[in-house]
């Protein structure tokens, strides 16, 4: 085999393969399916070793689709094993907890932001922008594959602020719950950067921590995370087989 190591995987149960490595048993790969995400199959593996070599194509040729791998950057072993055989590395999330002292800017709490919750007039309308916000920026990597009424059922925190434009429009928007920033929209690149600053102030006159998840694949998510020094060593990645 042009001087690879011999491997064979065979399905043993509807979920799951067995992996042979020159004639050993190293284990397996279990297959599964994410309701909100389901363009794409998703793998885990409990492997004893990772061999240079792997017949993905296999599996998505007996499976029809696909497949989709998220783990942490320090697996090398077994990213290297995925870039080797043709995934490439589309997404990577950062999720720090942060205090005061590690913000990078000056914080100007003038901006005018409003707090909401789930008995607030406009929040099934936060509801319906989170999910097209939610939609957009997952769509290049793995599209969100469920219907508003099923998101919104599961997603949304209850609680957050909001910020509107001069006509009453809303632009920006956060979903907290605690010192968690669940989820951050934007629909204004201009005005983001004051939401941030005025929401942050908000929080850390509450909690002497925050914690949220920042794509960076999303670019609002971002500009959060870059209010602060964080280290972006470890992150947490999405790869995917075409």
């Amino acid at each position: 085999m042009n001087g690879k190591m011999s491997v064979k995987i065979k399905k043993i149960k509807d979920s799951q393969y067995i992996v042979w490595c020159d004639e050993k048993d190293i284990g397996t790969i279990t297959t599964y399916h994410n309701e909100f995400h389901n363009k794409y199959l998703y793998l885990k593996f409990n492997l004893t070793k990772y061999p240079t070599y792997f017949p993905f194509s296999k599996i998505k040729q007996i499976e029809g689709q696909s497949l989709q791998v998220m783990t942490d950057s320090t697996n090398t072993n077994l990213i290297h094993l995925l870039l080797q055989n043709g995934f490439k590395c589309k997404r990577q999330c950062y999720t720090p907890e942060v205090t005061k002292k590690d913000l990078k800017i000056k914080l100007n709490s003038n901006y005018s932001i409003h707090p909401f919750n789930a008995n607030s007039k406009n929040y099934s309308a936060l509801c319906h922008l989170l999910y097209q916000y939610y939609q957009e920026v997952h769509q290049a990597v793995s599209p969100l594959t469920v219907s508003e009424n099923t998101f919104v059922k599961e997603v949304p925190t209850k609680t957050g602020y909001y910020s509107t434009n001069k006509d009453g429009k809303i632009e920006n928007f956060v979903f907290t719950e605690k010192n968690e920033i669940a989820y951050i929209c934007s629909f204004s690149e201009k005005s983001c950067d004051l939401f941030i600053q005025a929401v942050l102030s908000k929080m850390f006159n509450k909690y002497s921590s925050i914690f949220f998840e920042a794509d960076d694949t999303d670019w609002a998510a971002t500009k959060l995370l870059d209010c602060f020094n964080v280290d972006k060593e470890n992150s947490f990645n999405t790869y995917i087989y075409i």
